[in-house]
């Protein structure tokens, strides 16, 4: 296994950021940590892994330690995982260990990862690599174990279904045809794919899983989530209602886990900079770059039920365009950062989620689907360039498309079949008769 092999096969973070992986390990870290948090409510693909492929995972995070010569591995997992953590440490040696976590969100949240298996705390603008730590999502390190073409995914499929469970699908295939598998126990019914507070609330449910889809979650139309997430379509809604409603109490600030690590992010100030700015006079914080839009802000914090991460996101926008960049010393934990970590039960009983079933088992269903959409830019960076044709017969883990910049990545057929159609998104194929 070489760094070449896992940009070969296209492997890139699975847990949803799509960063291709072969460029972050690149590096010389002194500690390597699978993020097996898993802190989004409602999702349980990566334990579910972890029950069924210890050893295959194991053995990413080994490969991982070896290719950038780190001196040690984390498992950074929730203490209400016992089953998976007793299942772990019968299983390892030095130099791994397993770090028991609080069952808070959001614990899988990078940064805060590295804080609370480590007590280093990566300052603002800086990468993990600066205080010597690499993070790799569980399923990442199965990818890189497998050394193979990355062309299906395990998602979770929860919410408003009979039967929630994890299921691996191939990469292509529509919510419509994965959601097929599942009876739905509402009529009217809208999905959240991601996750209930990093995800997106689709509109298109022909739209196709890509290696960053974490779950699929059905919601009744008229649930609180769905109006929250509606409220705020659009960034004329954040800053419409920001100028209206924010009474600047400070809640969305207090919560926030970036500010609770010292880093100087203040959502209530980009609130109030969307209440303030003009066109000609925009009011920027820089410091807000530094949110990982965990959602915390909007979905538990705020009492009015405004939208402090959307104004923040805003913000980061306009910081970019800008470039400007937040010029400060060293920050230092907050002396409150114990005392303000959000339950993941209270955090689900704030979303009223807890009517659903909180469980996933690994469910094997075979899925064939007639056609498959494979998206050219299912990752971070520059989107593969098709290396087929229209009216090709390919074979499954085919490479179709290829990484065209630094920072991009390799895309592989996920059945068998011919070349439909290739526009500048994606590939689609249909599988062979």
């Amino acid at each position: 296994m070489t760094l070449k092999d896992i940009e070969q096969n296209g492997v890139i973070g699975a847990g949803g950021a799509g960063f291709p992986t072969h460029i972050k390990l690149n590096s010389q870290p002194e500690i390597v940590i699978m993020n097996a948090a898993e802190c989004e409510p409602l999702l349980h693909k990566d334990m579910e892994m972890l029950l069924h492929f210890p050893d295959q995972i194991l053995h990413g995070l080994m490969d991982v330690i070896r290719l950038t010569g780190a001196k040690k591995g984390i498992i950074g997992i929730k203490n209400k995982n016992r089953k998976v953590i007793d299942l772990l440490n019968s299983k390892i040696s030095d130099p791994i260990k397993v770090v028991e976590l609080d069952d808070v969100y959001p614990a899988g949240d990078e940064i805060t990862l590295i804080y609370m298996t480590t007590g280093r705390i990566v300052q603002p603008g800086n990468l993990p690599v600066s205080v010597g730590c690499v993070v790799q999502n569980v399923e990442t390190l199965y990818n890189i174990a497998s050394n193979k073409p990355v062309v299906e995914k395990f998602i979770s499929v929860a919410g408003a279904v009979e039967n929630p469970a994890t299921v691996k699908v191939p990469v292509g295939i529509s919510f419509r045809e994965v959601l097929k598998n599942f009876s739905i126990t509402v009529v009217d019914y809208k999905v959240r794919s991601g996750g209930l507070m990093m995800g997106e609330l689709e509109t298109d449910l022909d739209k196709p899983v890509s290696k960053k889809t974490g779950a699929l979650i059905v919601l009744p139309s008229g649930h609180h989530c769905v109006t929250m997430y509606n409220r705020f379509a659009t960034d004329h809604d954040t800053d419409r209602i920001a100028k209206a409603g924010c009474d600047q109490c400070y809640f969305c600030t207090e919560f926030c886990p970036r500010y609770l690590l010292g880093h100087p992010v203040r959502p209530e100030t980009a609130m109030r900079n969307r209440m303030f700015t003009r066109e000609e006079y925009p009011m920027i914080d820089p410091g807000n770059f530094s949110c990982c839009e965990c959602n915390l802000c909007t979905m538990y914090a705020c009492p009015e039920g405004l939208d402090p991460k959307g104004a923040t996101v805003i913000e980061k926008r306009l910081l970019k365009a800008q470039d400007i960049k937040w010029q400060g010393n060293d920050v230092s934990v907050h002396p409150m950062f114990e005392y303000r970590k959000v339950p993941t039960k209270k955090l689900m009983q704030r979303l009223d989620v807890l009517m659903f079933d909180d469980k996933g088992p690994l469910m094997d269903l075979e899925f064939l689907p007639e056609f498959v959409d494979i998206p050219l830019d299912q990752h971070i960076g520059a989107p593969a360039k098709s290396i087929v044709r229209e009216g090709d017969l390919v074979k499954k883990y085919q490479l179709i498309a290829k990484s065209m910049a630094n920072v991009s990545s390799n895309v592989h057929a996920s059945i068998d079949g011919k070349i439909k159609q290739i526009t500048e998104k994606k590939i689609t194929i249909l599988r062979e008769k």
